[in-house]
């Protein structure tokens, strides 16, 4: 394993078992409904409508089996909400439907696999609307499983 993780650079594209890819949360996209009142770009209030909160950073990964751990905050209000956690290709990938039910930081971990290199992609989206509540996204981490 490497030690701290891997960056990913065009050079770079030989993974070994373990090998470990990090994604900060400055990598990802976000929904920029009332961006110029957060603190940081990653935590926003999800007020509103169904939508995608975050999505990124479409690196490209080599063919393999791939795990991503996500971590992610809910305040007392967001927790309440259904969501979908979406990972792999752009246009192949697994879907999770959870509801935090509680407020707290979460660790979510899901596995895809793809046959042929392709641009990774890791989704977050409120699948109902909501009066409000706080959600922060604090970025996910890549590991290789072969």
């Amino acid at each position: 394993m490497a030690e701290g993780g891997l960056i990913l650079t065009q050079e770079q594209r030989t993974f070994a078992p373990g090998d470990i890819v990090h994604w900060s949360p400055e990598s990802f996209r976000y929904d920029m409904r009332e961006a110029e009142r957060r603190e940081v770009v990653h935590r926003m209030d999800v007020a509103g409508r169904a939508r995608h909160l975050v999505w990124g950073p479409y690196d490209v990964l080599p063919a393999g089996r791939w795990q991503v751990t996500a971590r992610l905050t809910f305040d007392r209000w967001s927790c309440r909400h259904k969501y979908y956690l979406e990972f792999g290709a752009v246009a192949d990938f697994t879907r999770h439907e959870f509801s935090p039910g509680c407020e707290g930081v979460f660790e979510f971990v899901t596995e895809h696999s793809w046959d042929e290199d392709a641009k990774a992609e890791l989704r977050i989206v409120m699948i109902e609307s909501s009066l409000g509540g706080i959600f922060d996204f604090q970025g996910a981490e890549l590991t290789y499983l072969g």
